[in-house]
């Protein structure tokens, strides 16, 4: 009997385990099953508002973008370079920042079309500070000072350009573009023999280029003109050496001895008691006039400065006081290109207007002519003797 009982009580005992192992398991897999469905549920709702994200972040930066390039373009137009130089930073798109770059030189190549040159060496400083080696912009500030008549500092900023660039071949084109800007710059000068300019001129420039032997040769033949002869010889020594420049300078250098040896005589006619001496001024316009040892200024009368002054370019200097013999008088002082007395040449010369009348003379040279060289009046044999000092 009591093996029944235990029997009944061992059943009852597996059956209730059964029971209850079945019901967990049935609600851990339920459990599963709903925690499986929320978090697939979860994935997909945060996809789909990662894509939202993407999409409008994406939107967001084109905004911004276009903004940011409508802001430079605007800032362009009103002319606040310094403010398009700031935004212009803020570009990472390569082609849209070269297209915003063409855009600004256009803009400055407008503003030198139009000579509104204070705009225009904003709008350059302003881009320089944003890229300082384009080579586009510095060859705009050149044109810009050339076009203001800023000679010397045109030339200085060609030259400067060496320093933006970072090859040697870059560099010896920088160079040669700067040198074909001098011969530019020189050309006129030498046209209208204005020889003490360009000898200033050349002075300046070789600070920027002591390698240049071009100047050189002009800076000679600047002396040589401004009777400097001396000195010329000594510029041109070193190019006596110098293949390119060789034959001239030894031309010029023998030029020059001959004319350090040379005496003169030229013929004079007699006025009375007075010499009467035949010369050319500007190479156009001859002039008879009387030697006076006694006037400090040569002095040309009314009658032949008017006619001088419509064959050729005479240049006012200033008003002075003369001492004559009837006493002080103002006159008028002037200044040409050349003076030439068969062949001896004085660059420039000055001379004074009075209202002098003697027949047979167009006024009087003086010893800002003569004291030039080493003279001599022979009296006997009408001649006056000029050599070269």
């Amino acid at each position: 009997m009591w093996r029944l009982v235990f029997v009944l009580i061992l059943f009852t005992s597996v059956s209730l385990n059964v029971y209850f192992f079945m019901k967990l398991n049935v609600h851990a897999i339920e459990n599963t099953f709903l925690q499986s469905s929320f978090h697939q549920e979860n994935v997909i709702k945060t996809t789909r508002v990662s894509k939202r994200n993407v999409v409008n972040n994406a939107a967001e930066l084109q905004g911004y973008k276009q903004n940011l390039l409508d802001k430079i373009k605007q800032a362009l137009i009103q002319q606040d370079y310094y403010l398009a130089s700031f935004l212009i930073n803020g570009l990472t798109d390569t082609n849209e920042l070269e297209q915003l770059i063409v855009i600004w030189l256009q803009n400055s190549t407008a503003l030198l079309a139009a000579q509104q040159f204070v705009p225009l060496d904003h709008s350059i400083s302003a881009y320089l500070e944003f890229k300082a080696d384009d080579q586009r912009f510095l060859y705009l500030q050149v044109e810009s000072e050339l076009a203001q008549g800023h000679l010397l500092v045109a030339i200085k900023h060609a030259y400067d350009i060496q320093h933006h660039v970072f090859t040697e071949a870059k560099k010896v084109n920088v160079i040669n573009a700067a040198r074909e800007l001098v011969q530019e710059a020189i050309a006129p000068l030498i046209k209208n023999n204005l020889w003490l300019e360009l000898k200033e001129l050349v002075v300046e420039i070789s600070l920027y280029d002591q390698e240049y032997l071009y100047l050189q040769w002009v800076f000679a033949q600047a002396q040589y003109q401004l009777g400097e002869l001396e000195l010329a010889l000594n510029s041109l020594e070193p190019l006596l050496m110098e293949p390119n420049f060789q034959v001239k300078a030894q031309a010029l250098y023998n030029k020059i001895e001959l004319s350090l040896q040379k005496t003169e005589s030229i013929a004079l006619s007699r006025q009375g008691a007075h010499f009467i001496v035949q010369a050319t001024i500007n190479n156009n316009f001859n002039v008879a006039l009387m030697l006076d040892t006694g006037a400090s200024i040569s002095l040309l009368s009314e009658q032949a400065f008017e006619q001088l002054n419509q064959y050729s370019e005479v240049v006012y200097v200033k008003d002075l006081r003369l001492n004559t013999a009837g006493g002080q008088v103002t006159a008028s002082l002037y200044q040409v290109a050349e003076f030439d007395l068969q062949g001896y040449v004085l660059r420039p010369f000055v001379f004074a207007v009075s209202p002098f009348m003697s027949e047979g003379s167009d006024g009087l040279l003086g010893m800002n002519y003569l004291s030039s060289f080493d003279f001599h009046i022979d009296q006997t044999n009408n001649l006056l003797i000029l050599k070269n000092k």
